[in-house]
């Protein structure tokens, strides 16, 4: 498993989008950055956990865009052609699933680090912020979530038509920046950039940053969410492999 693993990752790294799209996603990231967290979200300082919440928020969309067209490339014409061959390896096409659905988070892990790491430059030089330990959690609570949910729910579509999976990509997209500004905002950006204006502030002139339990409720709906895409994707992917 760990030469399909390898080799699905290597595909994708290989792949000439795949560079394009990272190279994209810095660019917004910097863009996101000088223009908007520079200037402090609701107040609050650009380094606040706040702004850093704001800031993954904004950046997670087109990194997920870029995770759906990788994964895209398998279920186009292209794919259905060596199909067969795929069905005949040793390895289930439902764990063939999971392990590029692996593959396709290294790749989200290599762009979010390549945003994160830009941040913390941003931080480092323009404000000499090296205090970083506290945005550890409140980022894998947005991103985990968020890659679990789409990565399963765009392969389920995708299993069903492909396009299905451009219109989720074209969908999460405008939601990122225009969704509702609740606990159950799935990139994070439109909550954290409200939810400060709602506490009172604090000695530091800064709302207290906490995570709320609605807020984790949501985190956890998401993850069960897509595991159960996931689940279902690797059902119909099954029945298609006895099918076959």
């Amino acid at each position: 498993m760990s030469k399909i693993f390898y080799y699905e990752l290597k595909r994708m790294l290989w792949n000439r989008s795949f560079w394009g799209l990272l190279a994209v996603n810095g660019l917004f990231a910097w863009f996101v950055l000088s223009l908007d967290i520079i200037q402090g979200i609701a107040y609050t300082a650009p380094f606040s956990v706040w702004s850093w919440c704001t800031y993954v928020g904004k950046t997670l969309p087109p990194a997920m865009a870029a995770v759906l067209l990788l994964l895209s490339s398998y279920y186009g014409r292209r794919q259905r052609q060596v199909e067969a061959l795929t069905l005949a390896a040793p390895v289930t096409a439902a764990r063939q699933m999971l392990l590029r659905t692996a593959a396709a988070g290294v790749c989200f892990l290599l762009i979010f680090l390549v945003t994160a790491g830009l941040a913390a430059y941003f931080y480092t030089a323009l404000f000499h912020f090296t205090g970083f330990a506290a945005f550890l959690l409140p980022a894998l609570l947005l991103a985990l979530p968020c890659f679990l949910f789409l990565a399963g729910l765009g392969q389920l579509l995708a299993g069903l038509h492909r396009s299905l999976l451009y219109l989720l990509t074209a969908v999460s997209f405008v939601l990122g920046y225009c969704g509702p500004k609740t606990a159950f905002d799935l990139f994070g950006a439109g909550y954290f950039s409200s939810r400060p204006l709602a506490l009172p502030v604090g000695a530091d002139g800064e709302p207290a940053f906490a995570l709320t339990a609605s807020f984790c409720a949501a985190r956890l709906l998401y993850l069960a969410a897509g595991a159960l895409c996931l689940y279902l994707t690797a059902v119909l992917l099954t029945r298609k492999a006895r099918r076959a």
